[in-house]
Formats: structure tokens, sequence, C-alpha cells
């Protein structure tokens, strides 16, 4: 643990933040700017001991803070590296200083993390299933197979490069070309294709199919684009999950941490009321040396001034210029005499003051001081109770979000698995109904899970801007009209990426519905093919489309405006036409919810025009809600 605070400190010394500050104790550094700012605390508690260590870093955006807690027993220890902002919507990317902390510390989940991908070979596919496969991992496993033909060593140059934000809060793994090929023998569409990247969440079981649909993946055709995009989509991959799948601290590193917060409100609060006593001490022994100084060296006292001068004995006759020397001689030591008394007094005054000299700097900082705004302390002390009131509120909420978090994946977990089964019971309903039609009873319980339908489409884009720019949605008759960029915006409030899938299984559903239609295999609208559709064929659920909209959004004239959307002008001269059925697959929160409206022109030009993908489009029942 010393050696990584070690390389924490070399980090703040040869970073371009350029603070020295000392770790063996408590201290605070600021830049001669103010931007920059470091401080370190120190806590003993029982055979423990822990550092806590915080920069942060002020730019004309917000302020970054990246805070280093490392706690060590007998026993071993832990340390935790977090980084955040001020601004919400501003990325904080991995630090420098945590690939410098991995070299040098094994951090443990499940297996040591490390700075680069890792190797895997044959023989070492069972120790990666087991952590795919372990409860007790924490970080997500992003698994890399080599493409054919590609040198391996060139292969896990651009892996590295790709994953060089990711790893260290993913585990990383570059398998071998054997490996990579037994581990798609043992796991089939579960495992990683040649030339692709996959990422396994918390959680999931390579013997679960549901594991298909939650593990996204890089296809070598998205890998061959640019590397900076590609290392942006998959740290955007590991964010999601960070987002949905939170890594919990245990209590002891929590309670760690709440430690040292109270440490630096006391550190805060001891600023903000300085002790009384050392300024009380300091006049006391100033007032000290001031009585010795009275009694060791008393005043000089100066002769009356209507007493004569003794007069001068000299055997020699006394002549004027001997008499004027007297007397400048005795002026003098009047002078001296007042000169000491005044030095005295200018003591006397320095002491008072506490000042250490009687400088004009000395004066000047006295001058300021003085004529400073002090706050009054009553002001103070009720600033210092609501800190540490908004401190303890913080601490239970930050409780109850954990909790709350914990439920929420977990419930996202088994809602996975309950639409896996739905979907599958779906299948099956359907299958005995259609042996029953024909009269075949026994038929009616040999059902055999033929597969679901898969997403005419094929894999969901990694991104949402990936979507925007898809060239398949043309040539499959879905022609996108809304703006692009609207659309990528979306990744900014889609944090685990739910609301994408969701997109592309509507896109998806109208290119079935499309090929249907023009085969001449369907002849009903959009919401009748979800309701109808047969077995074989894929489909959202019909509680995720709606025909049109209220009569009350209709008959409004800005709510009906919103839906008046853009279409090229061999459909509409207007270059707009009104788009009222739509979509309705993914909800955030009970404000924000993903639509998709379209034109149907299928009938006419072969085509589907969509105009809108992203939040609700203001209508009666949305300013009903904010109401």
């Amino acid at each position: 643990m010393a050696r990584a605070l070690d390389q924490a400190a070399s980090w703040l010394r040869g970073s371009s933040l350029g603070l020295d500050l000392d770790l063996t104790t408590d201290g605070d550094v600021r830049s001669p700017d103010g931007s920059k700012r470091a401080q370190v605390l120190h806590r003993v508690a029982g055979r423990q001991r822990g550092t806590r260590l915080r920069v942060r870093n002020t730019n004309s955006r917000a302020t970054y803070i990246i805070t280093v807690l490392a706690m060590e027993n007998s026993h071993g220890g832990w340390l935790q590296l977090t980084g955040t902002s001020t601004d919400r919507y501003a990325l904080v990317e991995k630090p420098r200083v945590a690939d410098l902390i991995l070299d040098v510390v094994d951090f443990a989940d499940v297996t040591p993390l490390r700075s680069q991908a890792t190797y895997t070979p044959a023989d070492g596919l069972d120790e990666l299933e087991a952590l795919i496969g372990s409860p007790e991992r924490r970080l997500p496993v992003i698994v890399a197979a080599p493409l054919d033909g590609v040198s391996f060593d060139r292969w896990n140059d651009l892996l590295n490069q790709w994953t060089r934000k990711t790893v260290g809060i993913a585990h990383v793994a570059s398998l071998a070309p054997p490996a990579a090929g037994e581990f798609r023998r043992r796991h089939g569409t579960l495992a990683v294709p040649s030339g692709t990247l996959r990422t396994y969440p918390v959680g999931a079981d390579l013997d679960d199919p549901v594991t298909a649909a939650t593990s996204r993946w890089l296809s070598h055709e998205s890998l061959a684009g640019d590397d900076k995009a590609v290392a942006k989509t998959i740290e955007r991959f590991v964010r999601q999950h960070a987002a949905s799948q939170p890594a919990f601290l245990p209590a002891e590193a929590r309670d760690w941490a709440r430690a040292f917060d109270r440490i630096a409100a006391g550190k805060l609060r001891d600023a903000a009321t300085p002790p009384s006593r050392p300024f009380t001490e300091r006049r006391e022994h100033l007032a000290q040396l001031r009585q010795e100084r009275h009694s060791a060296q008393p005043l000089p006292e100066a002769p009356p001034a209507d007493v004569a001068p003794p007069p001068v004995e000299s055997a020699a006759e006394p002549s004027a210029p001997s008499h004027e020397v007297e007397c400048l001689r005795q002026e003098l030591a009047i002078a001296q005499a007042a000169a000491d008394r005044a030095t005295l007094r200018l003591h006397e005054v320095q002491e008072s003051l506490m000042l250490d000299d009687l400088t004009d700097e000395s004066l000047n900082q006295l001058l300021d001081l003085a004529t400073r705004d002090v706050p009054e302390q009553s002001a103070i002390d009720a600033l210092i109770e609501s800190n540490d009131a908004l401190q303890l509120r913080a601490e239970t909420l930050d409780e109850e979000l954990l909790e709350e978090r914990s439920e929420k994946a977990e419930a996202q977990k088994r809602l996975r698995q309950l639409e896996n089964d739905h979907s599958r019971v779906l299948r099956e309903m359907e299958y005995l109904r259609s042996k029953v039609l024909q009269s075949d009873p026994e038929a009616a319980y040999a059902f055999v899970d033929q597969g679901a339908p898969q997403n005419p489409l094929g894999q969901c884009p990694a991104t949402w801007e990936h979507l925007a720019e898809n060239k398949e949605l043309q040539t499959r008759g879905i022609i996108l009209t809304a703006p692009k960029k609207k659309i990528a915006q979306l990744e900014t409030i889609d944090a685990d990426g739910s609301a994408l899938i969701a997109a592309w299984d509507a896109l998806g559903t109208l290119v079935a519905y499309r090929d249907a239609t023009r085969s001449g295999a369907w002849d009903g609208d959009v919401h009748e093919y979800c309701e109808s559709a047969p077995v074989d064929q894929f489909h959202v659920p019909p509680n995720k489309h709606s025909r049109g909209e209220t009569g009350a959004t209709k008959e409004n004239s800005r709510y009906k405006k919103e839906r008046l959307l853009p279409v090229p002008e061999s459909v509409d001269k207007s270059g707009a036409a009104y788009m009222w059925a739509h979509f309705k697959p993914h909800t955030w929160t009970y404000d924000k919810r993903l639509r998709i409206h379209y034109l149907d022109q299928v009938s006419k030009d072969g085509n589907l025009y969509v105009g809108h993908i992203g939040e609700h489009l203001p209508s009666a029942s949305t300013e009903k809600v904010r109401r």
C-alpha cells in the first residue's frame, strides 16, 4: 500500500498538476494560481491505519476531484480511487494515477486486475469461465477473440489501445487463437466470435440463454472504424454497466470514507473557530518579558530643567568652548534617555499588538486584519451546525441509495429472466393453439421450442450515433428523417443502453411488417401486426405501440404541430406530414419516455418514414403530468 501512495505522490509531482505534497503527514497544498489544491489526511483505528489523498483541479468548466483512499492492517488492506466532477454532464476519465497504482497493487475482484489486457491461453479458459460466472465478481468482463489472418501481437496492441480507458475498471481478457476456438465450441452463441469483443455483465451465466441478450458485443466491422471511436464505445459499455449495476463498496470502506469526511469537516470547523488559548498564552508570555525588561533596565531619569549643571572643576582656567561642550553632552544625555523611553514604549506596543517587528510590511498586515470584515461567531456556529446535519443526512441518504440500487439491479436481472420466460410461454401458447385448431390433442403437449424469432436488422448498434448512421435501415425501407444529431444526443440520458435496444427492436418490427406486407403475407396495419403476427415473425408486444394520439392532442394546434414531421417531397410536396402512429418502447422516468413516430407508406412507395426518435413529444397527457 505504501508503494501505491508513493506512486500517487510521484504523479502529483510529475503531472501537469505540479503539486508537491508529503503523504506521510497531514497537510494541504495549493498551486500559485489557486486552481489546483490537494489535501492528505491520516487516521488510526485499532490495528488499522488509513490515508486519504484528495486532489482538486478547477478549470473554466468544472472542478474535477480525484480521491485515493487507502487502508492497511496486518492482514493486507484495500485501496479505492474515485473521480468526480461538479459538472454532472462532464465525463471524468480514468486518471493516469490509476494505471500507476495497478502496476504495483494486486486489486482482487475474484482475480487480480491489471493495467493491460490479460493473455488467456487454452488452458486458462477454466479460470476465465470461473471469473465470468462468479457471483462475487463486481466488475464487467470484456473478452476479445482475435481476427483470423491478423498477427496476434498486432491484435493485442490494438486491444490495449481500445481498452486503455476501461482496463482496471473492467476485466479485459485477450483469448489466444486456440482458446478462442475452444471457447466458441463450449458456449456457442454465448461465446465471442472471431475478431470481436464481448462484454459480460455482473451475474452473467454461460449456461443461461438470457446471457446472449445481456452480453453486448462489437463486431469486427465496428472495430474496423476509427480507433478513438472504438475506445469511446467500449468505455461507454463499461460506464453503462456501472450505471445499471454499480459495484458497491464494503461497509468497512464506506465507514472509513465517512470518517475522513468528518476529519475534514473538523479541520474546517477549527479553521472557522480558532482556539483562544494560544493567543492568551502568547499575550501572557509577552507581558512577562516586558516586566523582566522593566526590572532589568529601569528608565533613565532626565535632570530637572531648573537645576544648574554642576560646576566643572579644572586646574586650568575655564574656557568658553569647554563650557559649550559640556552643555551639549547634557542635552545629548537627555535626548538619549527620551529615546530609550520611546523605544521601550514601542516594544510594549509591539508586544501588545503581537507583531514580530515594526516594519511597514507588518504594520500593513495589521491594518489589513484590523479593517477586515469579521463574521459573527453565531453565524459561523450556525453554519457548522448546518454542515454537520447535512453530512449526517448525506450519509443516511447514501445508505438508502445503496439499498435502492442493489434492489434495482436485482429487479432488472429478474425482469430480463421473466421477459425471456414470458416470450417462451407465448411461443408455446401459439404453438399449442395451432395444434388444437388442427384437432390433434396429442400434439398439443408435444411442444418443442424452436427459438424466438430474431430481429431482421440483426445485432443492435453499439451507440445511438451508430443507429442514426446505420445504412441497413434505408436498405430495408426504413427512412430516417429525424435529425441525426438529436438521435445521437439520447446517449446522455440512456445510461445503460436499454432504450437503444428497445428502439432497435421497434425498428426491427417495422422491417418485419414491411417484408410481410410486400410479400402478401400480411394485409393489416402495424398495430395489428404487433397483436396477431405469426409466431415465427419478429415483433414487439402490442402495448409497445399506438395507432395514434388522443383527441385532445390532435385538436390542440401546438401538439398537432409537434407531430408534423419531415418527409421527402416525393411523399408530400410540403416536405412534412403528420405522424400519429408511434412506438413507446422504453420509459426512463415518469416524465422521460422514449417515442418513435413514423409514417406508413408501404402500400404506396414501399417505405416507412421515421420522423422522430426521442423523448415524448408534448401532449395533453404529458402536460397534465407536469402540472
